[in-house]
């Protein structure tokens, strides 16, 4: 029914107190894999041509990450939640994930916030060689991805989640949210630049067509009042009660969104909202010392994602005073249809006209900007130890916004195979233990492993990556490398 819908979809979602926190997490680790060539482009556009294979064919590969800050489970591992029943917290009954196991209790901060991402690179491939002495990486990927975020919402649902009655006024201040989920075919060059330099100096470059799938966007300009009234009514058995009546007034919000979503056919047709071009740039330096294979020091700058989609779809304008969201008789018990139904409902309780609100059929999404800085040292034969830094960097209209993290991590990397460990700080406050392992044709591994195995009293997030490539499985000892030291006369 559109009463139950309207609470949950919109003070939850238009709102953005959101009560789950997900995101997808690079893999770090596996970036720094010699062997990683065309896998890894998206975080390095420089990483194909260090590759020391003539060619590599990326297959399958998914990443996906969950860290929740508004909600946890209680004493669970991921592990133990395959045989659990998950029960929510009873506050009446003093049931909370503070005293007992394997119960969704909430974080009840201030604030909250979320990112969501999830990628899926499909069939993608790589060759390197050289023309006229000068060698070349060239490469064609393809992704499906989908972010969301919210930096900083005030958390309003804390009153809800604690069956705490919400204060008389509170205050809303502005934020925005967004959602895109986008396809990219995209194609890589790297090469090697001053060919006169003592060290290796290669350019990198990503050029990606994007096409919108989905997006959704709403933006809280300015300071937005909640106002709670108890009104007195009369039950069907004649007896008296008080009901809690929410408003919100001074609100001026902006909403666009835009679908591949059949409402008249209940299905998902898989299809183009919105199209766009992105670009990837990145610079390393390379030291290849007296070594045979890899090198001795990599570091790397990288600016990602630069571009924005454009989409076709619908931009809604409400601003006013006084709206009744809960309890209010003319949203009860309508049946929910499509969004753009929803949107004309409140444009009518605001205005009186549900075309009113229409503003626009055309917005913007940009891509999560981030620039990101790489290090890498060699430590022994095989061995490296690395750093890398992903600080967001939004530039473009409703950019969607990447998060931050700085990750160390050690790798042992031979033709075949390669592990390495990793420690991990989210926000640079948030550290993780991370594993990887590259066996043959498959990758697996995980910036977040321990709440796989290890029951946490709050269990919040974990992290997975798992993907499929081929590649020659004889090593070709960098025979293409022009930067040999050279002790001629």
């Amino acid at each position: 029914m559109f009463s139950d819908f309207n609470i949950k979809f919109w003070l939850t979602i238009g709102m953005t107190v959101i009560s789950i926190y997900i995101k997808a997490q690079d893999p770090y680790i596996f970036s720094n894999d010699p062997f990683s060539g065309i896998s890894a482009v998206g975080i390095s556009p420089t990483q194909s041509y260090l590759n020391s294979n003539r060619y590599d064919v990326h297959l399958f590969s998914e990443s996906a990450f969950i860290q929740n800050r508004y909600g946890y489970i209680s004493k669970s591992s991921l592990i133990g939640l395959t045989s659990a029943e998950i029960k929510e917290s009873d506050i009446e009954n003093n049931i909370t994930g503070e005293n007992t196991k394997q119960i969704w209790d909430y974080f009840n901060d201030e604030t909250t916030g979320y990112h969501f991402s999830n990628e899926i690179m499909g069939p993608s491939a790589s060759l390197n060689f050289e023309i006229a002495e000068k060698g070349f990486s060239v490469g064609l990927f393809s992704k499906l991805r989908t972010q969301s975020s919210i930096i900083e919402v005030d958390n309003y649902m804390k009153y809800t989640n604690q069956e705490i009655i919400e204060p008389v006024l509170y205050t809303l201040n502005p934020f925005d949210a967004n959602f895109m989920n986008w396809t990219e075919v995209g194609l890589n060059i790297a090469t090697e630049i001053l060919p006169n330099s003592y060290y290796a100096w290669i350019a990198g470059l990503n050029v990606k067509y994007l096409m919108g799938n989905d997006a959704f966007y709403v933006k809280n300009h300015d300071v937005a009042s909640m106002r709670r009234e108890d009104e007195e009514i009369t039950l069907e058995d004649g007896d008296l009660a008080t009901q809690k009546n929410l408003f919100v007034s001074d609100f001026d919000v902006e909403v666009g969104y835009a679908t591949s979503y059949n409402f008249e056919n209940d299905a998902y047709e898989y299809q183009s909202m919105g199209k766009g071009i992105g670009f990837d740039v990145g610079l390393a330096f390379v030291d290849y010392g007296d070594h045979d294979s890899g090198y001795d020091l990599k570091i790397s700058a990288n600016i990602l994602d630069v571009g924005v989609v454009n989409f076709d779809g619908f931009v809604h304008s409400y601003i006013g005073e006084n709206f009744q969201y809960t309890n209010n008789p003319n949203l009860e018990d309508v049946e929910f249809e499509s969004p753009e139904q929803y949107a004309q409902i409140i444009s009518n309780e605001l205005y009186g006209n549900p075309n009113q609100s229409l503003v626009s059929n055309e917005f913007k999404i940009g891509l999560p900007t981030s620039l990101h800085f790489n290090a890498s040292k060699r430590m022994g034969e095989n061995n490296y130890i690395n750093l890398d830094v992903m600080q967001r960097f939004p530039i473009f209209e409703n950019s969607l916004k990447r998060s931050n993290i700085v990750t160390a991590s050690y790798i042992m990397s031979q033709h075949k195979f390669s592990y390495g460990a990793s420690l991990s700080a989210y926000e640079y406050e948030i550290f993780r233990v991370g594993a990887f392992l590259r066996y043959g044709p498959l990758i697996i591994g995980s910036e977040n492993a321990l709440p796989f195995i290890v029951p946490h009293g709050k269990l919040k997030g974990a992290d997975f990556y798992i993907g499929f490539k081929i590649y020659p499985m004889r090593n070709r000892d960098m025979e293409r490398r022009s930067r040999e030291k050279c002790w001629c006369d």
